[in-house]
């Protein structure tokens, strides 16, 4: 009776230590699966963090890379006549498609690329305003250029009224200043035994042709030595003269031709009496003379006359 007790007794401490163990091996593996939500837990906020912080940096990157893109627009809008500024505006877009470059390929930080760009950015706004005051300063060149090109134009115009008016009045002087003959004359002369003469106008007794008239008074010539021209058309058109060659030719109204008698005058600038004779070389036809008066290379009167 007593040896089962013993045994029941027994077997109640070995029930009694292995139940407190498994109890501690429960609580254990309790705390180790705790630990184990908890690790799960913290990784899982590590890695939203991560996506977070790279979401952030891929904004970030993507920004400065349309902000350089921008940029690179901008620069293509810039135009300068300036050669200097064109060079420089040249190697500053360099710069900026290089950086691009560098900042789709990830090989920089974002404080880099930043920095950079800031840096990029602060230089364009000074080619910006550098080139908008060229611009500005062009454009009032260009209003100055034009008003002076306006003034220019006025001056020329007034120059060239001020010529044509002095060309008109030195014409109006030049043409005041021709010699004027009046009371012309032209007739057939008879010679007498006593040298006189007298006018008839029968073309077989006639001896010369008498050409008188009276250079009126002008103020505007100038005075002194002055040949007059006197030429004398037959009835069929041809002019009486000594020789047909040069030496007795003259130049008048734009032309050269011949004459048939001339005089050396003295002009004072008063009225003058002037008669000049063509001396009978051949017969006289009979008909229309037309008589024609030069001086200074322009006619100075006209007269005709009839031979029977």
């Amino acid at each position: 009776m007593e040896n089962k007790e013993i045994t029941s007794s027994a077997t109640n401490s070995k029930g009694n230590k292995t139940n407190k163990f498994l109890v501690v091996l429960i609580v254990l593996l309790l705390c180790f699966c705790g630990y184990l939500i908890w690790q799960n837990l913290e990784l899982q906020k590590s890695i939203e963090t991560g996506e977070i912080a790279y979401t952030e940096v891929s904004t970030e990157r993507n920004q400065i890379q349309a902000e350089l893109e921008d940029m690179l627009a901008k620069y293509d809008d810039l135009e300068s006549n300036n050669q200097e500024l064109s060079t420089e505006l040249a190697a500053e877009k360099e710069k900026i498609e290089e950086l691009l470059k560098k900042a789709k390929g990830k090989d920089w930080t974002i404080h880099q690329l930043k920095k950079e760009t800031e840096s990029l950015r602060k230089i364009m706004q000074g080619f910006v305003v550098q080139i908008d005051s060229l611009n500005q300063l062009n454009n009032k060149l260009t209003e100055e250029n034009k008003v002076v090109k306006t003034k220019l134009t006025d001056e020329q115009q007034k120059t060239k009224e001020l010529v044509d008016k002095n060309e008109n009045l030195s014409g109006i002087v030049t043409v005041a200043s021709y010699l004027k003959a009046q009371g012309l004359t032209a007739s057939g002369i008879k010679v007498k035994s006593d040298n006189t003469g007298k006018e008839n106008d029968r073309a077989k007794k006639i001896d010369k042709i008498r050409t008188s008239f009276t250079i009126q008074k002008n103020t505007i010539t100038i005075p002194g030595k002055k040949w007059i021209y006197v030429r004398i058309l037959t009835p069929d058109g041809r002019v009486l003269s000594e020789k047909t060659d040069d030496s007795n030719k003259f130049d008048f109204n734009g032309v050269r031709g011949l004459y048939s008698a001339k005089k050396e005058i003295d002009y004072k600038n008063e009225e003058l009496n002037v008669t000049i004779d063509w001396i009978k070389t051949e017969e006289f036809p009979v008909g229309e003379y037309n008589v024609e008066v030069y001086a200074d290379g322009v006619d100075i009167g006209k007269t005709k006359f009839s031979l029977k």
